[in-house]
């Protein structure tokens, strides 16, 4: 991205010229954030320009949108700006983007429903479908943030309007988050790809997922997790005619939890195959290691494991 800032001029500009960025993805102002800004710019002025660009004699705001609208509220005449020339199409939308991968308050799906424009205008610009890498460079943001992004916009409709309606609601009163619904899709597509028969409807499972966690089946977002460990019991050589089956019950409307359904099926599989990889690299460590060579304290540690190994073996 490229913008030629060089020209930029600081004046006062008249509140009532300035429009919003039909480009910028920020789709909720919430009161409380607004009013904790009004209340500082009240006492203490606007401190920080904001910054515009000239269109057929109005100005179209790059950043400060929330410092614009408090200065609305405040009836103030006008508000210090640096101006600069209007900027092509694309770099516009990547200003937007840039800009937003420096507040993390913004809400990700604000950037996710402007990123397939983005896509298509890079497309134009490059002559090729633009790589993650080019995406990164582009627009600003991380790879682990477009591919949540990705996640957000593949969501069907219904699905994106319910978290927009969350999105509305001020954070302390949001329960079905951005994260929610991120890691919901990522352990439904796993379960999908490894165990599809267990999902014979996605969009019912979802509906179940939602639900639980709703009502508190599900108490915590990364009990989500389990879903792709439980359809992956081949791995652990576990049944995975048991595992199909929990995941089943999992997709039905009950008080059956994530947690229940790991514990009763995969879940000492998954013990045990860590307990051996420990094994291995600690024999794997022995065998580069003199017995003179150990402290003390090491020497205890494997003595007390020699005699829990024993007691183990005899048992078997």
């Amino acid at each position: 991205m490229h913008t030629d800032a060089s020209n930029a001029t600081l004046r006062e500009v008249p509140v009532e010229l300035i429009d919003r960025n039909p480009d910028n993805p920020r789709l909720f102002f919430r009161p409380q954030e607004l009013e904790t800004l009004q209340n500082s710019i009240a006492d203490l002025g606007i401190q920080v320009p904001i910054n515009v660009f000239r269109r057929q004699g109005r100005f179209i705001l790059i950043d400060g949108e929330r410092r614009w609208k408090c200065a609305v509220k405040l009836n103030l005449k006008t508000i210090p700006a640096l101006v600069q020339d209007e900027p092509t199409r694309l770099t516009n939308v990547l200003l937007m983007f840039n800009i937003h991968a420096l507040r993390e308050q913004w809400d990700l799906l604000t950037i996710a429903v402007k990123l397939p424009e983005v896509l298509t205008l890079l497309e134009v610009e490059l002559g090729h479908r633009p790589t993650e890498a080019e995406i990164v460079r582009k627009t600003g943001l991380n790879r682990s943030m477009i591919r949540r992004c990705k996640l957000l916009i593949e969501l069907p409709t219904m699905y994106r309007e319910l978290l927009l309606d969350e999105l509305k609601k001020p954070r302390s009163q949001q329960k079905l988050t951005e994260d929610f619904f991120i890691e919901m899709e990522k352990a439904l597509r796993t379960v999908e790809r490894t165990m599809p028969k267990a999902i014979p409807d996605k969009n019912a499972a979802r509906d179940v997922l939602i639900a639980k966690y709703r009502n508190e089946v599900i108490k915590d977002l990364l009990d989500l997790r389990y879903l792709p460990k439980i359809a992956k019991a081949e791995q652990v050589n576990f049944d995975t005619k048991a595992a199909a089956a929990s995941l089943k019950r999992v997709f039905s409307m009950n008080a059956y939890s994530l947690e229940q359904a790991f514990e009763e099926t995969v879940a000492a599989a998954y013990t045990e195959k860590d307990l051996y990889s420990r094994i291995t690299q600690v024999i794997t460590r022995l065998d580069d290691i003199e017995a003179n060579e150990l402290e003390q304290n090491v020497l205890t540690a494997l003595k007390e494991l020699r005699s829990r190994i024993s007691q183990i073996l005899r048992e078997i």
